[in-house]
C-alpha cells in the first residue's frame, strides 16, 4: 500500500518513495524507550511529501522487529513494480550501539534484548545488504541515531560503506548517499535531526528559484552550520557507488521557472506592502488607540497621562545607539544591551507606553503628539526612525512574525537563522541595530512557542544585529529567559506596575479627566473640587496600577445623574471595581440596568475574534445570536455603538471593517464560564451559513466572506470540526492556504487526513496559483 503523490509520481521521470521508520518502543528493556521519535518521524513523512515530492510505502509503520524490517524492505525492493531509475529515500530512527569487541555496529530494534544484543540486534551492514541484487539503484539512507556506550555516525556510515562500495557498479545514474547523525542519548534531543533538515531544505540559503534540485552536500553544510545544533552532534555524509553526479534525491521546493528576477522583485513588494498595511492596522487600531487614551473617539485628542520614568529609559536605550559604536556596544553589551522589555498586568498601560514610544519614533506620526501637553522632556523622545517595525502579537502565528519581521527589512526568510544571516549581510555599514517593537506577546496565537522558537533565540543569537523592545504579561519572562526582578540593577525589565515605574500621580490625573470629559453631561463638571479630588483619590485607590480599571470606573460614574453623596463612606468605596472584568460588568449594569444581559451578548462575538477583528455585515448580529440563544438583528448592534461604544475598536482587514475589543482584558471576562468548543462551534455554522447559494442550491464559495477565507479554519480547529471543512472541496479551493494549512494535522478521519496530505502536496501551487486555477489542480491530485 502507498500513501498519497504528488502529481510528479504518474509522470515522466523518476518516481519517489519513501520508507520511514522509528523505533520508539522496547518491550525488553523501558530504559531504551523514546516515544518522541514517532512524532520525529511524522516530521520526515511531512517534509518528503509535501515539500520534496515522495510517496510514502505504508506498510513498514513504528516499532518493527529485525525480520520486520529486512522483511518488509526486501519485499519492496523485490518487487515487480521497482524501476531502476527509482529514487529511494529510507530513513531509520532509534538506538545504534557498535558490539563490545568493536567488530560491528548494530541497530537496536523492537525485539532486541538486551541480554544478548550481539544475536538480536541488527548489523547496520544488513540495511545495503539486503537490498542487493535488486533493481534499487538510487538509495538516500538516512539514520538519525543516539547511543549509550560507543556508537556514533561516522561508525555506521563506515559499516555501510563497506558494502557500499560495489553498489551499482556498472550502471548509470547510480549511487548510495548514507546521511547520519548520532546524539548520546542522555543529551539526545528528538526531533532535532528532523527540524534541522526541514529547515535546510527550506532555506533560500542553500538553493534560490532556479536550481531544480538541491545539493545534498549543501543541505548537510547547512544542518551543520545551524546554530540550534549541539556542538556534540555531527551529521556525516558519505557519497558511494556514484557513476557522476549525485541522484537529485531533494527536489528544490523553491524551483520555478516563471519566477524570474523582476517578477519575483515585484511579487516581494506586493508581499512587503501587504505586510506594512498589516503593520499599520495593528499600529493604529491597538497601540495608538491606547496611547492617546480618550475615551470615546479620536477628535477628544490625547489623554495620556505621566509614566515618565519608562518613557526616559526607553528612550535613553533607543537613542544611545545611533551614534558609530553601535555594533560594538551590542555586541559587547550581549542580549542585555540589545533588550528591553516592558511588562505589567491587564489595563497598566504596558501598550499604552509602547503606542506612544512606537508614534514619536514614526517621523509622520510624531508631528501629531503633543509633547508639551504630555510633559515630555525633549532628551525622553526618542530619534526619529529608531524603530524599523512595530507589531502587535495579537493571533499571529510564530511564522507570521518571523515574515513580518524579514518583510519590515525588505526579504524573505524561511528559518530564524536565515532571517539573522541575511540581515547581517544587509546591516553592513548600518549605523544601529535593526530594532524591533513587538507588543502583546501574551496574545499571540502560541505564545510559549513563539518565545522558545522565536524572540528567545532572537535574543540569544542576535549578537548585536537586532534590539528587540518587547511588550508581554510578566507570566512570559520566564519563557524568554529573563529574570523578572526589575529592582536588579542590571534588569532589562521594565515592570510598570513596581515601584520604580509605578505612577499613581498619572493615573490620578487619567481618572480626573475621565471624570470630567468622557461625559458631556458628567455631573462632576459643576462638583465642589474637594469632593472632585476625593473621589479620583478612592477610584485610583481601588484601582491599583490599573489605567484600564480606574477609566472603566470613572466613566461609570461621569454616567451617573449626581455626584456621589459621601466619597468618605466604606461601603462605596468597597464597591469601586479592582479588576478590568469587574469594572465592565459594573459599568454595563449601573448604567444599562437590566438591557446589560444585551450588551454582553453583542459584546461576546468580539472575545472571539480573529484577525484584526470581527465583520458586522451578515456575521455579528446571526453570531451573537447562535451564541446567546436570543435573537439579535443589525439595530441591536447599533444600539450597542449608542451605549457601550467605547468597549469596541474598529479596524480594517481585507479592506473591510472590522471589529474588535478596546482590551485584551474585557475578552478575558467575556470567556469566564464560556463553553469555547460550542461558541467556536456555532462560529463555523454561521461563517459557513453566511456563505450565499448559487441557483442550483450549491453554495458559491468565491463570495464568502474575506473573514471567512481567511479563520474558518482556526475556529474549525478550536472546535475539533477540522474534518467538517475538509469535506468541502470548494472551500479548499477558496480558503486562504497560509490560513488553513496549519490546522490540516487536526484532521481525525482517514478521508479528512487524505484530504489534508493532498493538500499539503499542493500548497506551494494554491498560494501562487490564481483561483480559478486551483479547481484544476485539486481534480489532478486525486
Amino acid at each position: 500500500m502507498t500513501g498519497p503523490t504528488s502529481g510528479s509520481q504518474e509522470g515522466e521521470g523518476p518516481r519517489r518513495y519513501l520508507i520511514a521508520t522509528a523505533v520508539s518502543r522496547y518491550p525488553k528493556c523501558a530504559e531504551w524507550d523514546r516515544p518522541g521519535l514517532v512524532q520525529a518521524r511524522e516530521q520526515i513523512v511531512e517534509l518528503f511529501t509535501e515539500k520534496l515530492g515522495y510517496r510514502l510505502h505504508t506498510a513498514l509503520g513504528v516499532d518493527p522487529t529485525r525480520v520486520q524490517l529486512t522483511d518488509q524492505l526486501r519485499a519492496f525492493c523485490t518487487s515487480d513494480e521497482r524501476r531502476e531509475d527509482d529514487l529511494v529515500v529510507v530513513y531509520l530512527s532509534g538506538h545504534g550501539e557498535v558490539l563490545e569487541d568493536g567488530s560491528e555496529h548494530v541497530l537496536l530494534m523492537a525485539d532486541t534484548d538486551p541480554a544478548d544484543v550481539t544475536y538480536t540486534a541488527l548489523p547496520t551492514a544488513d540495511l545495503v545488504r539486503v537490498l542487493r541484487g535488486t533493481r534499487i539503484r538510487r538509495l538516500l539512507l538516512i539514520l538519525d541515531t543516539c547511543y549509550s556506550g560507543q556508537g556514533g555516525n561516522e561508525l555506521a556510515a563506515a559499516a555501510l560503506e563497506r558494502l557500499g562500495t560495489q553498489w551499482g557498479q556498472g550502471k548509470s545514474s547510480s549511487g548510495l548517499v548514507i546521511m547520519s547523525s548520532a546524539q548520546p542519548q542522555q543529551q539526545a534531543q528528538a526531533g532535532l535531526f528532523p527540524r534541522l533538515l526541514g529547515e535546510a531544505v527550506r532555506s533560500q540559503a542553500t538553493a534560490g528559484h532556479a536550481p531544480t534540485h538541491l545539493s545534498v552536500s549543501a543541505v548537510v553544510q547547512q544542518m551543520n552550520d545551524h546554530a540550534d545544533k549541539p556542538g556534540y552532534q555531527h551529521i556525516s555524509l558519505s557519497l558511494l557507488g556514484l557513476t557522476g553526479e549525485p541522484p537529485d534525491f531533494l527536489t528544490n521546493p523553491r524551483h520555478d521557472i516563471r519566477l524570474t528576477d523582476v517578477d519575483l522583485a515585484l511579487q516581494d513588494a506586493a508581499e512587503f506592502d501587504a505586510y506594512a498595511l498589516q503593520r499599520e492596522t495593528e499600529f493604529t487600531s491597538r497601540l495608538l488607540v491606547r496611547a492617546m487614551g480618550y475615551h470615546g473617539d479620536a477628535a477628544q485628542g490625547w489623554w495620556f497621562c505621566g509614566r515618565h520614568q519608562a518613557l526616559a529609559e526607553v528612550a535613553a536605550w533607543l537613542n544611545q545607539e545611533d551614534d558609530a559604536q553601535a555594533e560594538i556596544i551590542s555586541r559587547v553589551a550581549g542580549a542585555d544591551g540589545s533588550l528591553r522589555v516592558v511588562t505589567a498586568g491587564p489595563g497598566s498601560g504596558k501598550t499604552a507606553v509602547l503606542g506612544l514610544l512606537a508614534a514619536l519614533a514614526m517621523p509622520e506620526r510624531r508631528r501629531t503628539v503633543p509633547v508639551d501637553q504630555l510633559g515630555l522632556d525633549p532628551d525622553w523622545i526618542p530619534h526619529e526612525d529608531s524603530i524599523d517595525v512595530v507589531m502587535y502579537a495579537q493571533n499571529l502565528t510564530n511564522a507570521q512574525v518571523l515574515s513580518g519581521l524579514a518583510a519590515a527589512a525588505q526579504f524573505k526568510c524561511a528559518t530564524l537563522g536565515e532571517f539573522l544571516n541575511t540581515l547581517e549581510q544587509r546591516s553592513v555599514g548600518r549605523g544601529r541595530p535593526f530594532t524591533v517593537l513587538i507588543d502583546a506577546l501574551d496574545e499571540a496565537a502560541t505564545p510559549d512557542t513563539l518565545c522558545s522558537h522565536i524572540v528567545r533565540p532572537l535574543i540569544e543569537h542576535s549578537r548585536g544585529r537586532v534590539r528587540l523592545l518587547l511588550g508581554t504579561r510578566p507570566y512570559l519572562l520566564d519563557r524568554l529567559g529573563i529574570s523578572s526582578d526589575p529592582e536588579h540593577p542590571d534588569s532589562v525589565v521594565i515592570d510598570l506596575d513596581s515601584p520604580r515605574y509605578a505612577d499613581h500621580e498619572a493615573l490620578l490625573a487619567y481618572t480626573m479627566r475621565n471624570l470630567l470629559q468622557s461625559r458631556r453631561t458628567s455631573p462632576y463638571r459643576s462638583a465642589d473640587p474637594q469632593l472632585l479630588r476625593q473621589v479620583a483619590q478612592a477610584v485610583g485607590d481601588a484601582a491599583g496600577a490599573s489605567f484600564l480599571v480606574a477609566r472603566f470606573a470613572a466613566y461609570t460614574l461621569a454616567s451617573a445623574e449626581s455626584v456621589i453623596a459621601d466619597p468618605d463612606s466604606a461601603g462605596w468605596r468597597a464597591s469601586l471595581p479592582r479588576h478590568a472584568g469587574q469594572a465592565m460588568h459594573d459599568d454595563l449594569t449601573r448604567r444599562l440596568g437590566p438591557e446589560a444581559q444585551r450588551a454582553a451578548d453583542l459584546l461576546r462575538p468580539l472575545a472571539y475574534a480573529e484577525g484584526q477583528g470581527l465583520p458586522w455585515e451578515g456575521i455579528w448580529a446571526p453570531l451573537a445570536s447562535a451564541i446567546s440563544g436570543r435573537t439579535y438583528t443589525d439595530e441591536d448592534l447599533l444600539w450597542l455603538r449608542r451605549n457601550a461604544g467605547s468597549y469596541v475598536v474598529e479596524a480594517t482587514e481585507n479592506g473591510r471593517s472590522a471589529y474588535r475589543l478596546y482590551h485584551q482584558a474585557l475578552a478575558e471576562r467575556l470567556r469566564e464560564k464560556a463553553n469555547d468548543t460550542a461558541i467556536h462551534s456555532a462560529i463555523v455554522d454561521t461563517l459557513i451559513e453566511d456563505v450565499p447559494y448559487r441557483g442550483d442550491a450549491t453554495r458559491d464559495w468565491s463570495r464568502a466572506h474575506p473573514y471567512t477565507l481567511n479563520h474558518l479554519a482556526t475556529h474549525s480547529a478550536a472546535a475539533h470540526r477540522v474534518d467538517d471543512l475538509l469535506a468541502i472541496p470548494e472551500y479548499l479551493v477558496h480558503a486562504v492556504p497560509t490560513s488553513l494549512t496549519p490546522h490540516l494535522d487536526a484532521a481525525v478521519g482517514q478521508q479528512a487526513r487524505l484530504t489534508a496530505a493532498v493538500y499539503r502536496t499542493s500548497f506551494d501551487w494554491h498560494v501562487a496559483a490564481p483561483v480559478p486555477v486551483r479547481p484544476v489542480h485539486r481534480e489532478t491530485c486525486r
